[in-house]
């Protein structure tokens, strides 16, 4: 599940750096992204698509935003154009959001920009969107092991000044 979720991300990172903001890539960023894509298909993937290539074996909790609304949903399929999710409101056609997509066992999120190209209404209710601009992923807060570590900031210093008694 991860593994798809992230060779996508990888895909898009590549794409944008070239296509969107015009950085030429370096040779091997240019051979990984050639690699990448013959890994994964070009077309925006549909809910009921059971396309091994694009289908996530555990489908991934899903949070978008959207013209100032906020949904949830499950993301079934990705592939290097777009993401099929299913949803109980899906926006509409036309619509850009944000989504972020939570992959718990790499404790990794990512934030993809992107426009609704399908929705379906009837049924179990969904939307196809394609990618557009730049994604990112973040580092998912996980559980305490009680350990301190250097790397995270600690909180700042608590201190009150003493006040002096009336004495």
């Amino acid at each position: 599940m991860g593994e798809k979720l992230d060779r996508v991300f990888e895909y898009r990172v590549l794409y944008s750096k070239e296509r969107e903001l015009q950085i030429p890539l370096s040779a091997s960023e240019s051979s990984r992204l050639e690699r990448l894509r013959t890994q994964l298909p070009e077309r925006a993937p549909s809910v009921d698509d059971r396309d091994a290539l694009t289908l996530l074996t555990t489908p991934l909790p899903v949070q978008y935003a959207a013209a100032g609304r906020f949904g949830s949903g499950v993301l079934r399929n990705a592939s290097a154009a777009g993401l099929a999710i299913v949803t109980a409101e899906p926006p509409e056609l036309g619509a850009r959001l944000i989504i972020h997509v939570q992959e718990p066992l790499h404790g990794i999120e990512y934030t993809f920009p992107c426009r609704v190209v399908s929705r379906v209404v009837k049924g179990v209710t969904a939307m196809g969107v394609v990618f557009e601009g730049v994604p990112s992923q973040t580092r998912m807060a996980g559980r305490s092991s009680g350990v301190w570590r250097s790397d995270l900031t600690p909180l700042q210093n608590h201190v009150t000044p003493k006040t002096r008694s009336g004495r």
